[in-house]
């Protein structure tokens, strides 16, 4: 005796369900990561407020030189620690041996300074965000990024895709007094930096 026996019916139908809850849950999927997306870039223009993004940044080998006209933001590599650290190695360089843009997978670009070398390409402020696209010179890659302001601290948001899958990389506002030890920070000549006023080691 056949306790069950599948219909044609059955058969056509079992699939078309699949391929239906398969494109539901894909929806779904997309409809979460849009309003996390969503969510985080209301989160950051409600942190950024009014503040302005231009000015002089640092990180802990690095300084930033934000220049914004007409709406438009440059970053530029304005500050190299000498020694650096260059795929996991010190780096001595000078300026006759500078640091080159060597990861640059156009070989024509590959001979560029970094020290002065803008990182940023159509940096616009759209609503309290400027996005655009970033380059990482680590890596010789553009990627898509917004710019902000977050509890006066620069926050870079590099990323492929959507911003959620990114990665931020925070400065904070450039402190002429600071030292950096037996290093020295070795600033780009095509701009001018704040003088430090304090004769106190930081």
């Amino acid at each position: 005796m056949k306790f069950f026996t599948r219909s044609k019916s059955t058969r056509s139908l079992l699939p078309s369900q699949l391929i239906n809850a398969l494109v539901l849950a894909l929806a779904v999927i997309s409809a979460a990561a849009a309003a996390s997306e969503d969510e985080a870039a209301s989160a950051d223009e409600a942190a950024s407020a009014d503040e302005d993004i231009g000015g002089w940044w640092q990180s802990w080998d690095s300084l930033l030189f934000v220049s914004v006209q007409d709406n438009q933001a440059q970053l530029f590599a304005a500050g190299i620690l000498n020694p650096s650290l260059v795929k996991g190695e010190l780096v001595s360089w000078s300026s006759e041996n500078p640091l080159l843009d060597i990861e640059n997978p156009e070989p024509g670009l590959q001979s560029r300074e970094l020290l002065g070398l803008e990182i940023s390409e159509n940096l616009r402020k759209q609503g309290k965000l400027w996005r655009g696209r970033i380059y990482d010179p680590r890596s010789g890659s553009w990627y898509k990024s917004h710019v902000s302001v977050v509890d006066d601290e620069l926050n870079i948001r590099g990323y492929i895709g959507m911003p959620m899958l990114g990665q931020t990389r925070v400065f904070e506002r450039y402190n002429p007094c600071k030292r950096y030890g037996d290093k020295v920070m070795v600033i780009w000549s095509g701009a001018s930096p704040p003088s430090c006023e304090s004769t106190s080691e930081q």
